[in-house]
Protein backbone atom coordinates (compact mmCIF):
# COMPACT_ATOMS: atom_id res chain seq x y z
CA UNK A 1 0.00 0.00 0.00
CA UNK A 2 1.26 3.68 -1.24
CA UNK A 3 2.45 6.01 1.63
CA UNK A 4 -0.58 8.12 -0.11
CA UNK A 5 -2.87 5.39 0.06
CA UNK A 6 -2.24 4.86 3.69
CA UNK A 7 -2.22 8.25 4.12
CA UNK A 8 -6.04 8.90 2.94
CA UNK A 9 -7.00 5.90 4.97
CA UNK A 10 -6.00 7.17 8.13
CA UNK A 11 -7.39 10.43 7.61
CA UNK A 12 -10.37 10.03 9.48
CA UNK A 13 -8.83 8.63 12.38
CA UNK A 14 -7.72 11.81 14.16
CA UNK A 15 -11.47 13.34 14.45
CA UNK A 16 -12.60 10.01 15.61
CA UNK A 17 -10.26 9.69 18.25
CA UNK A 18 -10.89 13.29 19.21
CA UNK A 19 -14.59 12.64 19.62
CA UNK A 20 -14.01 9.21 21.24
CA UNK A 21 -11.89 11.05 24.23
CA UNK A 22 -14.42 13.34 24.54
CA UNK A 23 -17.15 11.09 25.09
CA UNK A 24 -14.74 9.11 27.20
CA UNK A 25 -14.68 11.42 29.93
CA UNK A 26 -18.15 12.42 29.68
CA UNK A 27 -19.08 8.93 30.19
CA UNK A 28 -16.74 8.47 32.75
CA UNK A 29 -18.08 11.67 34.59
CA UNK A 30 -21.40 10.13 34.34
CA UNK A 31 -21.26 6.42 35.67
CA UNK A 32 -19.03 7.83 38.47
CA UNK A 33 -21.46 10.37 39.73
CA UNK A 34 -23.65 7.78 39.23
CA UNK A 35 -22.08 5.54 41.44
CA UNK A 36 -22.40 3.02 38.54
CA UNK A 37 -18.33 2.45 37.36
CA UNK A 38 -15.30 3.87 38.05
CA UNK A 39 -13.71 6.57 36.23
CA UNK A 40 -11.47 4.19 34.23
CA UNK A 41 -14.75 1.97 33.36
CA UNK A 42 -16.55 4.86 32.16
CA UNK A 43 -14.19 6.08 30.19
CA UNK A 44 -13.81 2.70 27.95
CA UNK A 45 -17.44 2.59 27.54
CA UNK A 46 -17.93 6.31 26.29
CA UNK A 47 -14.61 5.26 24.09
CA UNK A 48 -16.37 1.95 22.99
CA UNK A 49 -19.82 3.59 22.25
CA UNK A 50 -18.04 6.11 20.14
CA UNK A 51 -16.12 3.93 18.42
CA UNK A 52 -18.88 1.45 17.61
CA UNK A 53 -21.06 4.32 16.46
CA UNK A 54 -18.55 5.32 13.44
CA UNK A 55 -17.84 1.93 12.72
CA UNK A 56 -21.38 1.65 11.68
CA UNK A 57 -21.78 4.97 9.92
CA UNK A 58 -18.59 4.45 7.92
CA UNK A 59 -20.11 0.86 6.47
CA UNK A 60 -23.58 2.23 5.92
CA UNK A 61 -24.47 1.33 2.53
CA UNK A 62 -27.66 3.67 2.75
CA UNK A 63 -26.65 6.60 0.63
CA UNK A 64 -25.15 4.42 -2.24
CA UNK A 65 -26.52 4.24 -5.52
CA UNK A 66 -28.56 1.49 -6.14
CA UNK A 67 -26.56 0.30 -9.37
CA UNK A 68 -23.72 -0.62 -6.55
CA UNK A 69 -25.60 -2.83 -4.71
CA UNK A 70 -27.44 -4.73 -7.43
CA UNK A 71 -26.03 -8.30 -7.53
CA UNK A 72 -22.99 -7.66 -4.89
CA UNK A 73 -21.85 -10.14 -3.79
CA UNK A 74 -18.65 -8.95 -2.12
CA UNK A 75 -20.77 -6.53 0.32
CA UNK A 76 -22.30 -9.70 1.44
CA UNK A 77 -19.08 -11.16 2.23
CA UNK A 78 -18.08 -8.31 4.32
CA UNK A 79 -21.22 -8.15 5.85
CA UNK A 80 -20.90 -11.89 6.72
CA UNK A 81 -17.98 -11.33 8.80
CA UNK A 82 -19.74 -8.69 10.94
CA UNK A 83 -22.57 -11.18 11.63
CA UNK A 84 -20.73 -13.92 12.07
CA UNK A 85 -18.67 -12.10 14.70
CA UNK A 86 -21.50 -10.72 16.68
CA UNK A 87 -23.32 -13.59 16.67
CA UNK A 88 -20.23 -15.40 18.36
CA UNK A 89 -19.55 -12.77 20.95
CA UNK A 90 -23.00 -12.69 21.74
CA UNK A 91 -23.37 -16.68 21.92
CA UNK A 92 -20.01 -16.05 24.28
CA UNK A 93 -21.58 -13.56 26.11
CA UNK A 94 -24.84 -14.88 27.21
CA UNK A 95 -23.46 -18.87 27.59
CA UNK A 96 -20.08 -18.74 28.45
CA UNK A 97 -19.01 -15.61 30.14
CA UNK A 98 -18.31 -14.95 33.96
CA UNK A 99 -21.67 -15.03 35.63
CA UNK A 100 -20.63 -11.48 37.14
CA UNK A 101 -21.66 -9.66 33.84
CA UNK A 102 -25.27 -8.91 33.98
CA UNK A 103 -27.14 -6.05 33.58
CA UNK A 104 -25.26 -2.46 32.80
CA UNK A 105 -21.92 -4.52 32.62
CA UNK A 106 -23.76 -7.00 29.67
CA UNK A 107 -24.41 -3.69 27.84
CA UNK A 108 -20.61 -2.81 28.14
CA UNK A 109 -18.92 -6.09 26.77
CA UNK A 110 -21.00 -5.58 24.07
CA UNK A 111 -20.35 -2.08 22.96
CA UNK A 112 -16.38 -3.27 23.50
CA UNK A 113 -17.20 -6.21 21.25
CA UNK A 114 -19.18 -4.20 18.56
CA UNK A 115 -15.93 -1.48 18.68
CA UNK A 116 -13.37 -4.36 18.31
CA UNK A 117 -15.16 -5.97 15.56
CA UNK A 118 -15.65 -2.28 13.69
CA UNK A 119 -12.13 -0.68 14.27
CA UNK A 120 -10.09 -3.93 14.64
CA UNK A 121 -11.65 -6.17 11.95
CA UNK A 122 -13.59 -3.88 9.47
CA UNK A 123 -11.34 -0.71 9.63
CA UNK A 124 -7.89 -2.83 10.07
CA UNK A 125 -8.76 -4.85 7.30
CA UNK A 126 -8.15 -2.17 4.75
CA UNK A 127 -4.13 -2.37 5.72
CA UNK A 128 -3.59 -5.24 3.84
CA UNK A 129 -5.11 -3.32 0.61
CA UNK A 130 -8.83 -3.73 0.17
CA UNK A 131 -10.94 -0.53 0.98
CA UNK A 132 -14.65 -1.44 2.31
CA UNK A 133 -15.80 1.92 0.26
CA UNK A 134 -14.13 1.88 -2.75
CA UNK A 135 -13.30 -2.05 -3.57
CA UNK A 136 -16.14 -3.46 -1.79
CA UNK A 137 -19.38 -1.24 -1.95
CA UNK A 138 -18.44 0.77 -5.75
CA UNK A 139 -16.19 -2.23 -7.53
CA UNK A 140 -17.97 -5.17 -6.33
CA UNK A 141 -14.78 -6.65 -5.49
CA UNK A 142 -15.75 -10.16 -4.28
CA UNK A 143 -11.77 -11.11 -3.49
CA UNK A 144 -11.65 -7.68 -1.78
CA UNK A 145 -14.99 -8.26 0.19
CA UNK A 146 -13.38 -11.98 1.58
CA UNK A 147 -10.54 -10.44 3.04
CA UNK A 148 -12.21 -7.84 4.76
CA UNK A 149 -14.76 -10.18 5.77
CA UNK A 150 -12.86 -12.95 6.99
CA UNK A 151 -10.47 -10.55 9.03
CA UNK A 152 -13.12 -8.82 11.07
CA UNK A 153 -14.55 -12.28 11.27
CA UNK A 154 -11.30 -13.72 12.71
CA UNK A 155 -11.19 -9.98 15.00
CA UNK A 156 -14.59 -11.61 16.74
CA UNK A 157 -13.74 -14.97 17.07
CA UNK A 158 -10.56 -13.58 19.47
CA UNK A 159 -12.60 -11.10 21.18
CA UNK A 160 -15.29 -13.79 22.10
CA UNK A 161 -12.64 -16.07 23.31
CA UNK A 162 -11.53 -13.52 25.22
CA UNK A 163 -14.81 -13.53 26.99
CA UNK A 164 -15.18 -16.59 27.50
CA UNK A 165 -14.71 -18.28 31.25
CA UNK A 166 -14.82 -17.31 34.90
CA UNK A 167 -12.25 -15.29 36.58
CA UNK A 168 -10.93 -16.75 39.73
CA UNK A 169 -10.17 -13.65 42.74
CA UNK A 170 -7.21 -14.51 43.69
CA UNK A 171 -6.27 -14.14 39.83
CA UNK A 172 -5.89 -10.87 39.67
CA UNK A 173 -2.74 -10.81 41.75
CA UNK A 174 -0.91 -11.57 38.38
CA UNK A 175 -2.18 -8.29 36.95
CA UNK A 176 0.47 -5.96 38.56
CA UNK A 177 0.20 -3.68 35.62
CA UNK A 178 -3.07 -2.56 35.75
CA UNK A 179 -3.21 -2.45 39.81
CA UNK A 180 -3.34 1.51 38.59
CA UNK A 181 -6.71 0.95 37.45
CA UNK A 182 -9.37 2.52 39.72
CA UNK A 183 -11.62 -0.63 38.62
CA UNK A 184 -8.96 -2.85 39.16
CA UNK A 185 -10.59 -5.45 41.51
CA UNK A 186 -13.86 -5.91 38.73
CA UNK A 187 -11.49 -7.50 36.37
CA UNK A 188 -13.22 -5.88 33.14
CA UNK A 189 -9.73 -4.95 31.80
CA UNK A 190 -9.05 -8.68 31.34
CA UNK A 191 -11.22 -8.87 28.47
CA UNK A 192 -9.87 -6.09 26.16
CA UNK A 193 -5.91 -6.68 27.45
CA UNK A 194 -5.76 -10.35 26.34
CA UNK A 195 -7.83 -9.14 23.15
CA UNK A 196 -5.05 -6.49 22.03
CA UNK A 197 -2.27 -9.52 22.58
CA UNK A 198 -4.54 -12.06 20.62
CA UNK A 199 -5.04 -9.88 17.55
CA UNK A 200 -1.82 -8.26 17.55
CA UNK A 201 -0.69 -11.54 17.11
CA UNK A 202 -3.25 -11.96 14.67
CA UNK A 203 -2.18 -9.00 12.64
CA UNK A 204 1.37 -9.74 12.53
CA UNK A 205 0.75 -13.37 11.24
CA UNK A 206 -1.01 -12.14 8.08
CA UNK A 207 1.79 -9.95 7.85
CA UNK A 208 3.95 -12.23 7.47
CA UNK A 209 1.95 -14.18 5.57
CA UNK A 210 1.85 -12.18 2.67
CA UNK A 211 5.72 -11.41 2.96
CA UNK A 212 6.32 -14.90 2.54
CA UNK A 213 3.85 -15.20 -0.51
CA UNK A 214 5.88 -12.85 -2.29
CA UNK A 215 2.99 -11.41 -3.77
CA UNK A 216 1.38 -7.74 -3.62
CA UNK A 217 -2.25 -7.82 -1.97
CA UNK A 218 -3.24 -4.78 -4.12
CA UNK A 219 -1.81 -6.23 -7.29
CA UNK A 220 -3.12 -10.02 -7.04
CA UNK A 221 -6.38 -9.27 -4.74
CA UNK A 222 -6.99 -5.88 -5.58
CA UNK A 223 -6.17 -5.10 -8.98
CA UNK A 224 -6.50 -8.66 -10.26
CA UNK A 225 -9.19 -9.74 -8.07
CA UNK A 226 -7.95 -13.39 -7.62
CA UNK A 227 -10.40 -15.12 -5.53
CA UNK A 228 -7.78 -18.44 -4.92
CA UNK A 229 -5.43 -16.14 -3.09
CA UNK A 230 -8.41 -14.11 -1.03
CA UNK A 231 -9.67 -17.59 -0.28
CA UNK A 232 -6.22 -18.65 0.77
CA UNK A 233 -5.90 -15.69 3.23
CA UNK A 234 -9.09 -15.84 4.72
CA UNK A 235 -8.75 -20.09 5.46
CA UNK A 236 -5.49 -18.73 6.99
CA UNK A 237 -6.73 -15.70 9.00
CA UNK A 238 -9.24 -17.65 10.55
CA UNK A 239 -7.22 -20.71 10.58
CA UNK A 240 -4.71 -18.57 12.70
CA UNK A 241 -7.72 -16.85 14.74
CA UNK A 242 -9.26 -20.22 15.70
CA UNK A 243 -5.78 -20.64 17.94
CA UNK A 244 -5.54 -17.63 19.14
CA UNK A 245 -9.10 -17.77 20.65
CA UNK A 246 -8.76 -21.17 21.81
CA UNK A 247 -5.36 -19.37 23.61
CA UNK A 248 -7.14 -16.70 25.36
CA UNK A 249 -10.24 -18.56 26.36
CA UNK A 250 -11.13 -20.18 29.63
CA UNK A 251 -11.07 -19.33 33.24
CA UNK A 252 -8.30 -16.23 34.03
CA UNK A 253 -6.37 -18.31 36.65
CA UNK A 254 -3.39 -16.05 36.15
CA UNK A 255 -1.60 -13.50 33.69
CA UNK A 256 1.19 -15.75 32.74
CA UNK A 257 -0.40 -18.96 32.58
CA UNK A 258 -3.21 -18.03 30.39
CA UNK A 259 -0.34 -16.96 27.83
CA UNK A 260 1.10 -20.60 26.96
CA UNK A 261 -1.40 -21.13 24.90
CA UNK A 262 -0.21 -18.76 22.10
CA UNK A 263 2.20 -21.51 20.66
CA UNK A 264 -0.71 -23.64 19.03
CA UNK A 265 -0.25 -20.65 16.06
CA UNK A 266 3.18 -22.21 15.14
CA UNK A 267 0.89 -25.18 13.17
CA UNK A 268 -1.04 -22.95 10.81
CA UNK A 269 2.65 -21.32 10.12
CA UNK A 270 4.01 -24.74 9.48
CA UNK A 271 0.98 -25.55 7.09
CA UNK A 272 1.29 -22.11 4.94
CA UNK A 273 5.30 -22.76 5.11
CA UNK A 274 4.82 -26.02 3.51
CA UNK A 275 2.10 -25.28 1.10
CA UNK A 276 3.00 -21.79 -0.25
CA UNK A 277 3.87 -21.65 -3.85
CA UNK A 278 7.29 -21.32 -4.78
CA UNK A 279 6.84 -18.30 -6.98
CA UNK A 280 4.13 -15.12 -6.91
CA UNK A 281 2.86 -17.46 -9.89
CA UNK A 282 3.43 -20.92 -9.11
CA UNK A 283 0.62 -23.63 -8.44
CA UNK A 284 -2.65 -22.56 -7.86
CA UNK A 285 -4.56 -22.95 -4.28
CA UNK A 286 -7.32 -25.61 -4.69
CA UNK A 287 -7.61 -27.15 -1.32
CA UNK A 288 -5.32 -24.93 0.64
CA UNK A 289 -7.32 -23.27 3.08
CA UNK A 290 -8.90 -26.68 4.13
CA UNK A 291 -5.41 -27.66 5.49
CA UNK A 292 -4.82 -24.52 7.53
CA UNK A 293 -8.13 -25.10 9.03
CA UNK A 294 -7.38 -28.38 10.30
CA UNK A 295 -3.85 -27.99 11.43
CA UNK A 296 -5.95 -25.28 13.57
CA UNK A 297 -8.54 -27.73 14.72
CA UNK A 298 -6.00 -30.72 15.60
CA UNK A 299 -3.23 -28.15 17.33
CA UNK A 300 -6.52 -26.86 20.23
CA UNK A 301 -7.36 -30.46 19.69
CA UNK A 302 -3.76 -32.42 20.83
CA UNK A 303 -1.39 -29.61 21.80
CA UNK A 304 -3.36 -29.45 25.45
CA UNK A 305 -3.16 -33.41 26.03
CA UNK A 306 0.69 -32.82 24.97
CA UNK A 307 0.91 -30.26 27.54
CA UNK A 308 -0.87 -32.25 30.21
CA UNK A 309 2.50 -34.48 29.77
CA UNK A 310 4.82 -32.20 30.63
CA UNK A 311 2.44 -30.51 33.91
CA UNK A 312 1.85 -27.69 31.58
CA UNK A 313 -1.59 -25.60 31.47
CA UNK A 314 -2.40 -25.57 27.25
Amino acid sequence: MSNLTRSTHFRGFTPLAAVAVILGFFSATMFYEADVFWPDTGFTFGVALAVSGWGLWRSRVGRLHPLYLRGNAAIGAARLGVIGAVLWCGYVLFAHADPTITGIWTVLYAVMALAAIKLFGQFAAEYFGPRLRVDVYERKNLAAGTVVGSFTFATGLIFGGAMWGEMEPESLEYGWLFRLLPGYEDGWWITPWFFLMGWAILFFTMRFWFKREHIDARERIVRERDQADANAFACFCIACAITIAYAVQGDYTGFFESLAGFSIIALPILAHEIMRPANPRGQRRRGEGWIYILMALIGILTIPWFGRLFGLAL
